[in-house]
């Protein structure tokens, strides 16, 4: 229809954002975004082993979402007692905290205790506006590793309502206007800015169209934009 303009979002969900070290023996456990500490586990192969107040990071750039989940698998090695802890962190905010006893588990590698597969599933949200993220595990044990360690894997990452962020300057920098999967918003609806990039998750489709562009064609993004030639939409359209 000439004289249309619209954006329009189709949102795939959830998303998965991120996963390393999910098989047995997968080679990037030895090339992981957590640490260069990598064991044998009677076949395993785990990112560990990890014992005092060592922790393990990975943070995320570019990511944006209404609700998050990470899941994980913890492994313990030898020896826990009811003052050992690992505790999870999603930046600043803790997600979990978690111990298990002594004889939890099977023997299958080390010392003359049990070792224990165990997975772990969190959601979470973060504050509007945050597009960085910083996935945290931070032990807390009072033995050397000959008595007690820890170690994990197979980390997955899903946005779980997923969102689009639009900037009023290039590289995501500027204002921002998010809309998330979900939202009830009327189908018009002021854009404030001229938008200028546009921070798109995979799975997600945004078409945005005005005759004063591109000669009225739809344009569809799957992937993030860097530098747009402007955009000034009077209203959008959300499907999600």
């Amino acid at each position: 229809m000439p004289g249309v303009s619209f954006i329009k979002i189709l949102f795939f969900y959830p998303i998965l954002f991120y996963q390393n070290c999910m098989d047995t023996r997968s080679g990037d456990c030895y090339n992981n975004d957590w640490s260069s500490n990598v064991v044998d586990c009677a076949g395993n192969i785990v990112i560990g082993r990890f014992t005092a107040n060592e922790k393990i990071s990975k943070q995320f750039s570019n990511i944006i979402g209404g609700k998050f989940g990470f899941n994980f698998t913890i492994v313990k090695f030898d020896s826990w007692d009811f003052v050992d802890t690992v505790t999870v962190f999603a930046d600043e905010i803790e997600l979990g905290k978690f111990y298990y006893n002594a004889g939890d588990g099977v023997d299958m590698c080390f010392a003359f205790y049990q070792e224990l597969f165990d997975s772990k599933a969190y959601q979470f949200r973060l504050p509007e506006g945050r597009n960085s993220l910083k996935l945290t595990l931070q032990g807390h044990f009072d033995e050397p590793l000959t008595n007690e360690g820890w170690g994990a894997k197979r980390f997955t990452l899903e946005i779980l309502q997923p969102c689009v962020e639009f900037y009023s300057d290039c590289n995501f920098q500027g204002e921002a206007w998010r809309i998330c999967s979900g939202n009830q918003t009327s189908q018009a609806r002021k854009i404030p800015f001229e938008i200028k990039s546009i921070l798109i998750a995979n799975g997600i489709q945004v078409k945005m169209r005005d005759p004063k562009y591109h000669g009225g064609q739809t344009q569809t993004y799957t992937s993030s934009q860097y530098c747009l030639s402007s955009y000034q939409f009077p209203k959008y359209n959300l499907n999600a």
